[in-house]
């Protein structure tokens, strides 16, 4: 008995000390076992070739810079970005009683298009279900790795979790009219994306991975690069259901066309290189002397996806509005603070009226009536500017999808930390995606309640990763986002389905929607 004793350890201990190896396009990866061996961890791998020199502007290339052997244990740099980001991760823990230096600084590089995946078996028969993470961050910055995105805790309830890159910003969605036309001409953050599906496509089997199982879920832009790619020709197939974090933008009814991202390039380039505004003069130029000018000249400006006529071959806004939906079943929700945090400690009653004139338009007055009450005037504001921007298009996108006959469900994610931070920050924008992955920042409370809240959505996440169904059994039942109770299940000091909230203001928002519509 002894000896088989000392065997079974021997062979626990030689499992930990093991390197995880796989084989993909020619090049032997060498990863890293984490969590005491339960989980392989795979870093910095390159699904396509780096955006240097002439493929700057250019739709992501077949790798084939390629070794014999990666060592896969480290990120890669972050696509080039402004620091705005990691700024705001600074301030995150500052509020909450930390220091800055949690979050260290950043490298980053036009070489940057790379995944990171976290697996708990390299069975390739295994066939787990696939989430992928698609990062936020105004399509301006952002980065695949953030603390909280690590995928090690999230792959041990039975899924294997990939983080993605794609360009940002300048890189990402400019587009030059000396570009070859048969070739992608912009939306090129969007076209890293499909590249990296099609990696997980053709490869996440020899992580254990189902390649016909595969989840994209993400925050804030991140969200709404993967809300559009589901209208994407280019990605069908690649994912086959959604989760949409803190978005939902039927303000994507309002896409840039290519002609607009053609003429912001034409204005950039006179302002960077006057002399020469060619394709080949941009391209010459170091990367950062152009982030920098371009952060100077556009540092307000939101990137999202343009209709260009090939990714997108008609608007977005044309198949919502026509009720024409992929087979893609959906969660998308909202938290309940997305604006507080964002809006000054001291706001006068006039500046809420002023923001409610900038969002609501000519439904202002009866936006600001919804609010009268509220005794301070920074939550009057969060309150309008959340639902307009974030909650009430949620539940636009969403009914219209289940109205169409397809899968969606909706959640309000209301949870406070019980610290300090909590109460200066509430609900905010990002707070929820700790939960999912179980990656609680050490500066922050985490108690019993959010220790349970997060056993309830990982448990909501996966099952819907695995079967299309956020409901397993083990949690609160929560009912499709449907007519005519529109039942959202609120994630908070509870786990609970309500009713929709904030009907009045989303009221407005579909007269809205119905005007524009029939202008």
């Amino acid at each position: 008995m002894y000896r088989f004793l000392l065997l079974t350890m021997l062979l626990a201990l030689g499992a930990c000390d093991r390197v995880p190896t796989i084989a993909v396009a020619g090049e032997r990866l060498t990863g890293m076992y984490v969590e005491d061996g339960k989980v392989a961890a795979f870093l910095g791998i390159p699904f396509a070739e780096p955006p240097l020199g002439e493929l700057r502007w250019q739709a992501p290339q077949p790798l084939t810079t390629t070794m014999a052997q990666r060592n896969a244990t480290g990120f890669a740099p972050a696509c080039m970005q402004s620091m705005r980001i990691l700024d705001w991760y600074r301030e995150v823990a500052a509020a909450f009683g930390g220091s800055a230096d949690y979050y260290p600084d950043l490298e980053t590089s036009e070489d940057c298009l790379y995944l990171n995946a976290w697996t708990p078996t390299l069975e390739r028969d295994a066939k787990l279900p696939v989430m992928v993470w698609v990062h936020g961050g105004s399509n301006r910055s952002g980065w695949s790795y953030e603390p909280n995105y690590h995928g090690h805790k999230l792959a041990q309830q039975g899924v294997v979790v990939i983080s993605i890159a794609y360009r940002q910003g300048l890189f990402g969605f400019i587009s030059h009219e000396d570009l070859d036309r048969a070739q992608p001409l912009a939306n090129f953050a969007l076209w890293d994306i499909v590249a990296a599906l099609q990696w997980i496509r053709q490869n996440v089997a020899l992580l254990g991975g189902d390649p016909n199982r595969v989840t994209m879920f993400g925050e804030s832009a991140g969200a709404q690069n993967i809300l559009a790619l589901m209208f994407a020709q280019p990605a069908k197939g690649l994912f086959h259901r959604a989760i949409l974090e803190s978005t939902a933008d039927v303000g994507i009814e309002q896409m840039p066309t290519l002609a607009e991202e053609q003429a912001r390039m034409r204005a950039f380039a006179q302002s960077v290189s006057p002399l020469d505004i060619s394709l080949a003069a941009l391209r010459a130029l170091p990367a950062n002397d152009l982030l920098a000018r371009y952060e100077q000249d556009y540092a307000d400006y939101y990137h999202g996806p343009a209709f260009d006529g090939q990714l997108f071959l008609r608007p977005i806004w044309d198949s919502v509005s026509h009720a024409e939906f992929p087979d893609i079943p959906v969660i998308i929700g909202t938290n309940s603070d997305e604006w507080y945090d964002w809006l000054p400690a001291e706001l006068s009653w006039d500046d809420v009226a002023a923001r409610a004139e900038s969002s609501w338009g000519t439904a202002a007055a009866k936006a600001l009536q919804l609010v009268r009450h509220e005794g301070e005037p920074r939550q009057a504001a969060n309150r309008l500017l959340t639902a307009h921007d974030f909650l009430c298009s949620s539940q636009a996108f969403a009914k219209r999808m289940t109205a169409a006959g397809k899968d969606a469900w909706m959640y309000h994610f209301t949870r406070v930390r019980e610290d300090p931070g909590g109460a200066r920050m509430r609900a905010f924008h990002g707070a929820e995606y700790a939960y999912p992955f179980n990656t609680h920042d050490t500066y922050m409370s985490t108690n019993a309640t959010d220790l349970e809240l997060t056993r309830a959505m990982q448990s909501y996440w996966v099952s819907f990763a695995a079967t299309g169904n956020p409901n397993s059994g083990d949690t609160t039942d929560w009912p499709r986002f449907a007519a005519p109770g529109l039942p959202v299940q609120e994630l908070g000091d509870s786990v609970m389905t309500v009713t929709a909230p904030e009907p009045g203001f989303c009221a407005l928002f579909e007269q809205g929607l119905a005007a524009r519509r029939n202008e």
